[in-house]
């Protein structure tokens, strides 16, 4: 499937809260968070089967967490980045686990990280940072200040 393709699929299935389209490389399709979990399963359905990552960029001045997945489709080496914004004060998206099991370290990273709360998740628990770390703070968000030692 061509990406141009894939893009006005995407358009007739998610319509106004497909907020985002461009066939730049990787393919970027941004969407509202309560259909995340719809296009993430279109886009498996279109091959897109292999997450590579799940990052997110903090926007203090939008007051705004933006996760993106990147996914791949093997047979062409295809990749997308599928985008949500959301609030900062309270970050919070479905987990995609049940659409690619792949991304259940991602998603614990990205929690954990910069506070990102992946609804359904099962095993949202520190695996990076000290059992000891203060609760609430993230230290990929922007305004994260290190502490001096001793």
């Amino acid at each position: 499937m061509e990406l141009e393709r894939l893009i006005e699929e995407a358009k007739a299935k998610l319509g106004s809260d497909l907020l985002e389209a461009r066939g730049l490389k990787p393919l970027l399709l941004r969407v509202k968070p309560e259909r995340v979990v719809e296009a993430a399963s279109f886009l498996k359905q279109s091959g897109f089967t292999h997450p590579l990552s799940v990052t997110g960029v903090d926007y203090p001045e939008r007051r705004e967490i933006e996760v993106i997945y990147h996914v791949s489709r093997l047979e062409d080496k295809a990749i997308v980045a599928l985008k949500v914004g959301l609030n900062r004060d309270q970050p919070s998206l479905p987990s995609l686990r049940g659409v690619w099991p792949g991304v259940h370290l991602h998603e614990r990273e990205t929690w954990e990280m910069l506070g990102v709360r992946f609804e359904g998740h099962p095993e949202l628990k520190r695996f990076l940072l000290p059992d000891d770390w203060e609760e609430g703070v993230y230290p990929l968000r922007k305004d994260f200040k290190l502490k001096p030692e001793g």
